[in-house]
């Protein structure tokens, strides 16, 4: 309902007036009267109504007067002027105090029936666009962390980044220009009650609001497994070092506080690029991590003890990075010669054998985190003994290698056969929906990040690219109806600002959805002639 205050110096008027809205108006109801202007002012902030119509010509306070001090108090009100003077003074004064319209004393009913439908329709219509506006708000607040996860997950972990990257960062906007690092999260099981999966849901969505709550630049990634990756934005005039182990502690603090499950936060070296340094940094956070014993329960990168020569050290430091990310894209043969090139370079070093031996076993601790954070489940990589020889810690480290290897092809086989060609479809019939890779893969059982490893190998690209390639066919296809603006058409296959879906189409099909168009309906505007 539309609330209407009724200010007029003569009852008579004020009640011939509510009595014709009333019975002409159902949309309306008239929730107050008012005799005069400072009455007007007290009963528009009790009743905030929609809607005024104000006599211009009053004892005290003016009809103008009246409208200038609802306004100073802040009520949003829409006003129509009744008055028997139909003057340019009086219609320059009107229009600078923004009212909708006026009414002349004596006007007839259909005439003010007429004049207050058209405020009434205003109204009604700025509601709208209002509620409009709040859903797209909430939509796109709902959306913010789908994207934020997204971003992180292509920085850290894809190797084909998605045409949509740069525009969801500059959605995002980079949080500081001092660069960042990556921080591991990783939740170990609760020694005083087993956990479930919801309490970790619970525990992932208290930690994003109290970083938000600490004021800490960052975007973070989605909860795989036990692990919560982190990219943090150096902010204010702290070094990297203060901002490592600030949120380090505070990530240990806060896990300890609200859950019963046993933290550890590997913090990875300082990115000034956020482009592809944030793997290496990442990377870095995961060999951080190895030793979940140290007392503080996090470690920086750069505090890790190294044994050898300053030349093994840059040398392997490389090759174990190297190592995870070979096991990341599923290039287990290149993964294991990278192994092999680190225990050559120990040797090479005069490293002791047992060093090197130690040094390889840590990065295969990080390789099975990472097999089952995608999904894999294996069992340490133990050696059978302690290696007498660098030859036999090489065949031993290959054994292991293509042991883990060989369990992640087992996950592979197990696949239905129809799975990526379900994947496929399930995308096509929705995607005019909001659609994450969590959700799509739910539908199929399986882990997101093995979803995307999966539809990037067999398929060459991102889910979200694909995704984009249909909802771009299916635009195809609408705009051969004439009678479908291109507006309708954003929003018919899943997107919300046509000018994003404008560069959007026009970086997959190489000219805007008008020229397109144009291109389209050319032959049959011709043949009509």
């Amino acid at each position: 309902m539309i609330r209407v205050l009724i200010v007029d110096d003569e009852p008579i008027e004020r009640i011939a007036l509510q009595k014709i809205i009333t019975e002409g108006l159902a949309e309306v109801e008239v929730v107050g009267q008012a005799s005069n202007g400072r009455e007007a002012i007290e009963q528009a902030e009790r009743l905030l109504p929609d809607l005024i119509t104000m006599d211009i010509k009053m004892p005290g306070l003016s009809g103008l007067e009246a409208i200038q001090g609802i306004k100073a108090a802040g009520i949003r009100t829409k006003f129509i002027m009744v008055t028997a003077f139909d003057t340019f003074e009086f219609a320059r004064q009107a229009l600078q105090l923004g009212v909708s319209d006026y009414l002349l004393k004596p006007s007839k009913k259909a005439v003010i029936l007429e004049t207050i439908g058209k405020v009434v329709e205003d109204i009604l219509a700025e509601r709208k666009e209002q509620e409009r506006q709040r859903l797209e708000s909430e939509k796109l607040r709902k959306m913010l962390p789908i994207v934020e996860a997204d971003i992180v997950s292509q920085l850290l972990f894809d190797d084909v980044q998605s045409v949509h990257l740069s525009e969801n960062i500059e959605l995002l906007g980079v949080p500081g220009s001092r660069g960042g690092f990556v921080v591991n999260l990783l939740l170990s099981e609760p020694k005083k009650s087993e956990g479930s999966h919801g309490d970790l849901e619970k525990l992932y969505d208290t930690i994003i609001a109290q970083l938000n709550e600490a004021s800490i630049h960052y975007w973070i990634g989605k909860l795989s497994g036990k692990q919560v990756p982190i990219i943090v934005f150096i902010s204010g005039e702290l070094s990297y070092r203060n901002n490592a182990v600030g949120i380090g502690q505070k990530l240990v603090q806060l896990v300890h506080r609200n859950s019963d499950y046993e933290p550890f936060a590997g913090i990875g070296g300082l990115c000034i690029d956020i482009g592809g340094a944030m793997r290496k940094s990442y990377h870095e956070a995961l060999l951080a991590s190895v030793d979940l014993n140290v007392p503080a329960r996090f470690r920086l990168y750069e505090d890790l003890p190294h044994h050898e020569g300053a030349a093994a050290r840059i040398e392997t430091l490389e090759l174990e990075k190297n190592v995870l990310e070979e096991v990341r894209r599923g290039s287990w043969e290149a993964a294991s010669d990278q192994a092999l090139q680190m225990i050559d370079a120990y040797e090479g070093a005069g490293e002791q054998i047992g060093m090197a031996q130690q040094r390889i076993f840590e990065v295969l601790i990080i390789v099975t985190r990472m097999l089952h954070e995608m999904g894999v489940g294996v069992d340490k990589p133990y050696y059978p003994n302690q290696a007498a020889s660098f030859v036999q810690l090489k065949g031993d480290t290959r054994g292991i290698f293509n042991r883990l290897a060989g369990a992640a092809a087992a996950l592979e086989g197990e696949m239905e056969s129809d799975l990526l060609l379900t994947l496929k479809r399930y995308i096509r019939e929705h995607a005019h929906e909001d659609l994450s890779l969590e959700r799509i893969a739910a539908h199929v059982d399986r882990n997101p990040f093995y979803v995307s490893k999966l539809f990037k190998e067999y398929f060459g690209m991102n889910y979200i690219d694909y995704l984009t390639e249909c909802r771009v066919e299916t635009a195809k296809q609408l705009m051969q109806d004439p009678d479908k603006s291109l507006k309708e058409i954003t929003f018919e296959i899943g997107y919300n600002d046509p000018n994003y879906f404008s560069r959007v189409f026009r970086k997959i099909v190489g000219s805007t959805p008008t020229d397109y168009r144009k291109q389209l309906l050319r032959p049959a505007v011709k043949k009509q002639s």
